[in-house]
């Protein structure tokens, strides 16, 4: 079992799990099995991978592979490319995928407010970049965002946390 040539991590935090990340996971593991391919692929559950507001999301060991925004109906298309050792390119996600770079530039954004934009700031550049409403507040709940009032005048301000500066390499 955990011996495998592939593990596969399949993320059931609160927001995959609303996006259907159950369904994925168990349709997975039956296909896996309906395959007889148990000895080679291993699926497994885990918390969040930072990534639930483009989920369902499964990350592919040793390759290292993300797949984002997961669906039931991908499953046979990603069993048969993991035993053949292939790539589902239109799921991958990765540091020049446009939904990754959308993000980072998100957070680029905000160091051009100094790293401490108002709220209305914050939502211009998520609405220009086409982000959706209320992604704003899902990244101050994963800890992209930090969320204080100014101490000059106590209008909020947002800012990018550290998590967020390390993972899109902006920071220093």
């Amino acid at each position: 079992m955990y011996w495998t040539e592939h593990h596969l991590l399949c993320c059931t935090a609160s927001h995959c799990t609303q996006k259907g990340a159950n369904d994925v996971v168990m349709k997975l593991r039956r296909e896996v099995l309906r395959r007889d391919l148990g000895n080679r692929v291993f699926v497994n559950t885990c918390g969040s991978i930072d990534l639930c507001d483009i989920g369902p999301n499964l990350v592919v060991y040793p390759e290292g592979i993300v797949y984002a925004g997961v669906r039931a109906s991908d499953v046979p298309e990603l069993v048969d490319a993991i035993a053949n050792g292939e790539t589902v390119e239109r799921l991958v996600l990765g540091p020049e995928t446009a939904a990754e770079q959308q993000r980072r530039d998100f957070y680029a954004a905000l160091l051009t407010h100094d790293n401490d934009a108002t709220r209305q700031q914050a939502e211009t550049a998520a609405a220009e970049l086409g982000l959706p409403d209320g992604w704003i507040n899902e990244q101050g709940r994963r800890g992209f965002l930090a969320t204080k009032p100014s101490p000059v005048d106590g209008i909020e301000r947002i800012s990018a946390t550290t998590k967020a500066l390390d993972r899109y390499r902006l920071r220093g």
